[in-house]
């Protein structure tokens, strides 16, 4: 039991940072201002998987100096299976007559799990990159995600228009959000962090500078994004390089110490995000609620389901 007082301020981000992710998968405030759903679920709620994927990558410079890499692969592995049978009505009776059409699921994940099968092989590929100097990695790391930028960009455009099945390769989500082009970059920058030292390095004045400067970068790049194409997707921006890595350094720049289980709490993250999606399968089911209505509704009950979901971890390992 952990009982003495420590700085928690980054696991309540990973809270805040998965309930966000239900707000923008539930599309909060689109039936009541469409610039306004747009900036926030299709803007800024979305640098939650940034600065998911930068935390990951904070912590794997531990896993890879104590010779953890087995350990870790065997637990992002599991978690993977585990959730993708849990979701498997879902992704295999819509295509079960034509088995072909289950091998991208599989490979990329189902709905939100493409998170899990990036984190795998963005991590296993940085382990196998992690001598590199931090120079190179950082370099690779905003090289890949600006290539995976360009292609959701060419895609949001409809710059290329012909040949048909380069078309279709393009508009495939999975092509620009994966484990090369979004989690690899976020894994490394939040490496070089941890290796480096740098969250130890800012003031808090310099963190705040920061922040802001960011965030008014984040907010204005999605209010660009929604003037000239406000029915575009957008996983990644070009923000998201700056906002993600400060978020983590702010949580060790601020403190909010608390005698809070912080394991308790990564769980609890960890738990409203695999589960949400399922929460929003059986609202819709049984009644029809607006987006904002729908938001409020799924992260009550997915904070319901997330609790029990910690209790039955304790028995079944692997699940969380």
């Amino acid at each position: 039991m952990q009982t003495a007082s420590r700085n928690i301020l980054l696991d309540f981000f990973k809270v805040i940072a998965a309930v966000l992710v239900i707000a923008a998968h539930c599309g909060f405030l689109f039936d009541y201002n469409k610039m306004a759903y747009h900036i926030t679920c299709n803007g800024v709620f979305r640098i939650t998987i940034p600065l998911f994927f930068t935390v990951n990558g904070f912590f794997l410079y531990t896993v890879f100096q104590n010779d953890l890499i087995k350990t870790w692969i065997k637990r992002i592995g599991l978690l993977y299976v585990i959730w993708m049978l849990i979701f498997s009505y879902y992704w295999i009776i819509p295509v079960y007559e034509n088995p072909l059409r289950m091998i991208p699921t599989v490979l990329f994940g189902f709905n939100h799990l493409w998170y899990l099968a990036a984190l795998f092989l963005g991590g296993f590929l940085l382990y196998k990159l992690r001598k590199l100097s931090n120079t190179v990695l950082l370099s690779i790391a905003v090289v890949v995600y600006c290539i995976g930028y360009t292609i959701q960009t060419l895609s949001n455009f409809d710059v290329i228009t012909s040949p048909s099945i380069l078309v279709k390769l393009i508009d495939f989500p999975p092509i620009h959000r994966n484990f090369a082009f979004f989690a690899l970059p976020f894994l490394s920058i939040g490496y070089v962090i941890r290796r480096t030292n740098f969250h130890l390095k800012l003031s808090k004045t310099q963190t705040i500078t920061l922040l802001t400067i960011c965030f008014a970068f984040l907010i204005t790049e999605s209010t660009l994004n929604y003037l000239v194409n406000s029915d575009g997707s957008f996983n990644m921006s070009i923000s998201f390089l700056l906002a993600g890595p400060i978020l983590l350094i702010a949580a060790f720049s601020f403190k909010v110490t608390s005698r809070v289980n912080s394991k308790l709490l990564s769980s609890y993250s960890i738990a409203l995000y695999l589960t949400h999606p399922l929460i929003i399968i059986l609202v819709n089911s049984f009644v029809k609620l607006q987006s904002t209505s729908l938001t409020f509704t799924t992260i009550l009950l997915s904070g319901i389901v997330s609790c029990l979901l910690i209790l039955l971890n304790k028995k079944f390992k692997y699940i969380l």
